[in-house]
This record gives C-alpha cells, sequence and structure tokens, in this order.
C-alpha cells in the first residue's frame, strides 16, 4: 500500500458521496483494474463506482485536495495502457453513468453520458433513422467517453472524420472538480477540442452532444480480391485519385483473412493474399452505383481476380463481421496482440507495408495487417505469448521500429489508439523539446498538480533522453525566418507585438498598448500542394481568396467559404469554426521566437493533445500562426453560412492559465487579455 495509506484518509468523505458499497479497495477487486486491452500493469488503491453524473465532481475535488491521483475508466478497450495507475491512486468507474438522455432529430443532436456503449448508441439511432459516424472495431464494447478520450475513428470516419469531428459540445469535471460545459464554437481558443484525446489527462467527460445524421437513402458494400496486398493499395489509392470518396476503404491482408475464417461466408480464388472491402453511401442508387462501377473498373485495372457487391443487408454484415473481428480472430490464435497503429500520408501506404512487413520479419514474428486504407493507417496485429520473454522484448522492438517508420515517413504515431504510457518515449522521437514543453505546459494549465492520470501522453524524464531524434522542422521561407527573428528580439527586449494580416479582424484602440504592429502579409507563399495526398500547406498571410483561386487553376478547392483575410486570420479569429474539420497542421512561432510544429499531412493524428485548436480562436494571442495545412478536394462542397459570433470573447480561467503558460509577458495581441 502507498504512503500513508492516503486513500484511508479521505475514504469517509467518498463513501459519503457514491456510497460505501461502491467503495472498493479488496485485493481482488483492485486486481481487476490493474490491466486493460494494453500491455502495461499496475494497481490502483481504490475503485469509486459512480451511479450518478452528480457525484463525480464532487468526488474529483475531495482526491485533488487531497492530492490523491485519479482517472476515469469505463470499458478499458484502450490498446496503449491509457487507463493504468502508473501512480496508484484510485480509479473512477464510469460504466453506469450510461444514459443516453436525448436524441433530437430537428437538430441532429445526441446528448449522452460517457458509459453509453458506442454499438447501443448505433441500435437507438437506427430506430430513427440516424446514425453516429465513428464507428470504431471496438464499439460492440467501447463506449463514447472511452472514444472521446482517445479520438476514435473507424471505418467510416474516411468520409465523415475522426470522433472530434462529430463532437458539437462536452460537460467536462476539471482535475480540480470544477464543472465546465465547453463547445467548438465558442468564442475564443478552442478548449472542447483540446479534451477530445487528451485520455483523462486534462479532465473528465461526463456529458457529450453528439452530431448524428440522417441514414443514407443508398448504401451499397462491395469487396475486391487481389494476389498481393500491393496491388490492393495500388487500387486505393487510385480510388481516392479519382475523386470518389468511399464511406469506408478497409484493407486485410491473407494472414488476417485466415484468422477471420469462422466470420468469413464468402471463398476467394486461390492465392488471394488481401481484400479491399469498399462501401459507399448517397441519396440514390443511381448515384452509388455509378461511383461502384468506377470502383470496380479501378479494381480491374489493378489486377482484382474477384469482386463482389453484397446482395443483402445479411451479406453486407458478413463481410463486416470478418473486419471488425480481426483482431479477435488473431488473439485466437496466440495468448497475446499487440496491435499497432501509426499512420502515414495515404500515398506513402506501400512504403510504410514494405517497412513494416521487412521489421516483422527481421524479428521473426507472426502478425496480420489490417489497414483503414484510405486514410493511410495501418494495424499491425503481432501475435505473441507474453510469457516467452524473449518474444516480448522482439515484439516491444519491432513495435517502436515500426513507429520510426512511419514518423520518417512524414506520419504520426498515432492514428486513433491514443499514446497512454506504452508510446510515450516515442512522444520523444516525433517531437522536438519546444513543442513536448509546450504539451507539458497545457497539461500544468489544467491540472497544476499533476493528479488527473498522470505519466501519460507525454514522455517522462527517461524518455525525453532517448537520443534518436526523428523530428526536423520544414525549412521556412525567408519571410517567416525574419518574422521569428523579429519575434526573438522583441522578446529580449520585452516588446509588446500587434499581430495583424489583413486587418479585417484588427481592433480599433490599439495605441493604448504600447505595442509594435507585425505585419504577416508577407507570409503569402503556397509551400506544396500535394496532389496524391489531397492537401496543400500555406503561409499564414495568404489571402484564402488568393488560394481558393491558386487552387482552382490547378483543379482543386477547398471546403470553406470565400472569407476575407487570410488564412492565419480566419484560423486565429474563428471567423469560420467549421474550418477546424479541414485544418491538419499548423507551425506556430511563440512570444519568445520558439516554433511548433503540430499535425501534418495525415487526416487522422492523436499524437499528442489536439493543441491546433487553442489557436483557431486565440485572436493571436497565444502565438503567431506561420503555416498552415488543410485538406482539399477536387471540388468543393456546400461550405455553410459564416455566421457572427454569438457573443463577444470573455476570457475564463483556463484561458488565462493558457496565456500565463505560452506568454507570461503578455507580449503578443496584449490588447485580448488586458481589455
Amino acid at each position: 500500500m502507498f504512503k500513508y495509506h492516503r486513500f484511508e484518509k479521505v475514504r469517509k468523505e467518498l463513501e459519503n458521496i457514491v456510497g460505501t458499497g461502491n467503495v472498493f479497495t479488496d485485493t481482488a477487486e483492485l486486481l481487476m483494474y490493474s490491466y486493460d486491452a494494453g500491455m502495461a500493469r499496475a494497481k490502483p488503491e481504490a475503485v469509486l463506482l459512480f451511479t450518478s453524473i452528480d457525484q463525480v465532481a464532487p468526488a474529483v475535488k475531495i482526491l485533488y485536495s487531497a492530492g490523491i491521483p485519479f482517472l476515469p475508466r469505463i470499458a478499458g478497450t484502450n490498446l496503449s495502457g491509457g487507463t493504468i495507475p502508473l501512480k496508484g491512486g484510485v480509479i473512477l468507474n464510469l460504466t453506469l453513468l450510461n444514459k443516453i438522455r436525448q436524441i433530437d432529430t430537428v437538430n441532429g443532436i445526441a446528448l449522452v453520458e460517457p458509459g453509453v456503449v458506442n454499438l447501443r448508441l448505433q441500435t437507438e439511432l437506427d430506430k430513427f433513422g440516424f446514425f453516429y459516424a465513428p464507428d470504431p472495431s471496438s464499439q460492440k464494447v467501447s463506449t463514447i467517453g472511452g472514444n472521446i478520450g482517445e479520438n476514435a475513428g473507424g471505418p467510416q470516419c474516411l468520409k465523415y472524420g475522426v470522433t472530434s469531428d462529430n463532437v458539437t459540445r462536452l460537460e467536462v469535471v476539471t482535475p480540480e472538480g470544477e464543472v465546465k460545459i465547453w463547445s467548438f464554437d465558442d468564442p475564443g481558443p478552442d478548449l472542447m477540442s483540446l479534451i477530445i484525446g487528451s485520455e483523462g489527462t486534462l479532465g473528465i467527460v461526463t456529458r457529450a452532444w453528439l452530431k448524428i445524421l440522417k441514414k443514407p437513402e443508398s448504401v451499397k458494400t462491395a469487396v475486391a480480391a487481389f494476389s498481393s496486398v500491393e496491388s490492393a493499395i495500388d487500387a486505393v489509392a487510385r480510388i481516392v485519385g479519382a475523386g470518389i470518396v468511399p464511406r469506408a476503404l478497409e484493407a486485410m491482408d491473407k494472414i488476417s483473412l485466415n484468422a477471420a475464417k469462422k466470420n468469413l461466408k464468402t471463398d476467394y480464388p486461390p492465392g488471394t493474399e488481401a481484400i479491399l472491402l469498399i462501401e459507399l453511401d448517397g441519396e440514390s442508387d443511381k448515384v452509388v452505383s455509378k461511383e461502384l462501377r468506377a470502383i470496380m473498373d479501378i479494381c480491374a485495372t489493378c489486377l482484382s481476380t474477384y469482386f463482389k457487391i453484397a446482395e443483402d443487408p445479411a451479406e453486407r454484415e458478413a463481410l463486416w463481421a470478418a473486419r471488425k473481428g480481426a483482431y479477435p480472430a488473431m488473439a485466437r490464435l496466440d495468448p497475446n496482440v499487440m496491435v499497432e497503429d501509426g499512420v502515414v500520408p495515404r500515398p506513402r501506404l506501400p512504403e510504410a507495408l514494405k517497412e513494416t512487413r521487412a521489421i516483422i520479419s527481421k524479428y521473426k514474428l507472426n502478425a496480420g495487417l489490417l489497414f483503414h486504407a484510405g486514410d493511410g493507417n495501418l494495424h499491425p496485429n503481432i501475435i505473441f505469448d507474453e510469457r516467452d520473454m524473449q518474444e516480448v522484448k522482439r515484439v516491444r522492438k519491432a513495435g517502436y521500429e515500426i513507429l520510426k517508420s512511419c514518423i520518417r515517413l512524414g506520419g504520426s504515431i498515432s492514428g486513433e489508439h491514443g499514446i497512454g504510457v506504452e508510446k510515450r518515449v516515442a512522444m520523444s522521437w516525433m517531437f522536438d523539446a519546444p513543442t513536448l514543453d509546450f504539451f507539458g505546459a497545457i497539461k500544468t494549465a489544467f491540472d497544476p498538480k499533476d493528479l488527473a492520470n498522470p505519466d501519460k501522453i507525454l514522455p517522462v524524464a527517461a524518455d525525453r533522453r532517448a537520443k534518436e531524434r526523428l523530428f526536423e522542422h520544414d525549412l521556412f521561407s525567408e519571410a517567416v525566418n525574419a518574422l521569428i527573428a523579429e519575434l526573438r528580439l522583441r522578446a529580449v527586449g520585452g516588446i509588446k507585438s500587434l499581430i495583424r494580416g489583413t486587418g479585417t479582424k484588427f481592433p480599433k484602440n490599439t495605441a493604448v498598448f504600447n505595442a509594435k504592429p507585425l505585419d504577416t502579409r508577407a507570409l503569402n507563399k503556397v509551400l506544396d500542394l500535394d496532389r496524391e495526398n489531397f492537401t496543400v500547406r500555406a503561409e499564414a498571410g495568404m489571402p484564402i481568396r488568393e488560394l481558393k483561386k491558386w487552387l482552382k487553376k490547378d483543379g482543386f478547392d477547398i471546403s470553406m467559404p470565400d472569407l476575407e483575410g487570410t488564412l492565419g486570420g480566419a484560423a486565429a479569429s474563428k471567423a469560420w469554426p467549421p474550418m477546424r474539420d479541414i485544418l491538419l497542421g499548423m507551425d506556430v512561432a511563440l512570444a519568445d521566437g520558439k516554433i511548433l510544429s503540430l499535425g501534418g499531412k495525415t487526416v487522422k493524428n492523436v499524437a499528442g493533445y489536439d493543441a491546433m485548436k487553442i489557436f483557431c480562436g486565440s485572436m493571436g494571442a497565444y502565438g503567431v500562426i506561420l503555416t498552415v495545412t488543410l485538406k482539399t478536394t477536387l471540388k468543393a462542397g456546400p461550405p455553410g453560412e459564416v455566421k457572427d459570433p454569438k457573443a463577444p470573447f470573455k476570457p475564463e480561467d483556463h484561458h488565462r492559465r493558457l496565456k500565463k503558460a505560452l506568454d507570461p509577458e503578455n507580449l503578443l495581441n496584449p490588447w485580448v487579455y488586458e481589455s
């Protein structure tokens, strides 16, 4: 037991909140919470079972005041050790907080508690003709609270986005026991999106308002077989390159197929090495059938040996049962499975595949390969026996090498499974010291005592001493380097800056702040148009209308309105909140001139906090946006109307904490926090 039996000092207070029968400290009970679906192990001091949302904040307040670590847990299906109590403390079991409180089909919103199982929500929505887009393979058991904690994806995220794209508002219990309600379109920095993917380290979600969608009129599912995985991935590239956006585009290799034979209702041709599971949806059978014919032709060009369209719902369900049952199927082959979760820009997937196979062969391991192929997310399911310590070492080494490969290919160490404890060391390979310090500053601003799920996501001291650094900043233009140099010079002299682009959001009375203008209009270059990956990277001073014209000449567009002003200004002012849905990457200069490179060119990335979002709506008071990376399309869909902000931005406590952490001297746009 931990020193001074610290839990016993507050036990009575906590029993008064949750009930004596809902406080567990017996050894056998605690052992049940000493592991999750990852490989890490650690035992808590106690477990609290909550029966009402109203119990959470008072209990957290007591634990925080007593200095006892705590972490929320529901199903424990994360695959990175995210719900393991490394410092002892208390597990907050939210399983019984599982009410679907409202299904609002008029406004397209479902209000749910964190313990609602994903598949149960889907079943209830189906009765009304609606669905919730994020559909992780673990949806039979994983919960909405856990999905939010990990920013879960799933096959449908190719078309409909990951969890962060489908949550509109959250009720959060902060580490200090306060209750906050944050929405992505609140005036000011986007605190809600920062919570998503934070694995319980910044707060505990107790209610979530989710975006629900009307079920499409037509859904068609097909499967294509190939004599090589490379041919299947080539077909994926051609499908996406043709401008077709499937609802799902999944790949499985032969080992995964053999493991899933129990769920297979189809006999594939001899020599099949991989299949593609393809699902399309739309407003009419005519449109969907046309796209499906185009995909069939593409697969034939890529030498598919078999193509079959599901004839009825039962056949469609059988295809999905094989795909979503691949992980448990592999688990039946050996006592343990380690699932890696690297992601790369989709055009680099063939290289990632080649390197992953070479690594698995090098360490003499057996693995089935699964891909969310349309978004570059690969899942090698490596089977092993944890009783064989030598094999465990080989598995860990192989996993780390696969992650390093993804970083070198311009990707991320996690697309949807989180960082937890098992990938902390890899954070030091992916991010430089200033960016890791920045993540640490966010954690401290929300959790000054470091009690909310401590030692997760961020590398500890030993991890940060890792010698191998794979991170490199992209080269900046002369104009960007000049601005960075000017910022550093001003920081040394304590000179305040008023950041402005075209001035569309610039305040009128700035003279009283005794600050010098910092003009970003010279940052006006398009740095990269990745035609195969459907991304564009441009400097923040680029006018939005100019970027759209430039893209149009090349046959591309971005799904946002023809706003006045610059890219950086639109993000910093949150002129169009849905910009978050197409925002993939950002380079930012802090007040002292340190550079942060956040996100990248992948559509899925849960490595570290989703910190780009706090610069959206920050009005330049947290940092100067230097570059922005956005998704592109072949044709822009309806971008939605531009609305005036709901209310003027009035900083709350957490905004001010972040400001103090990132710009303690208030050197950037001082009017935002002094007005």
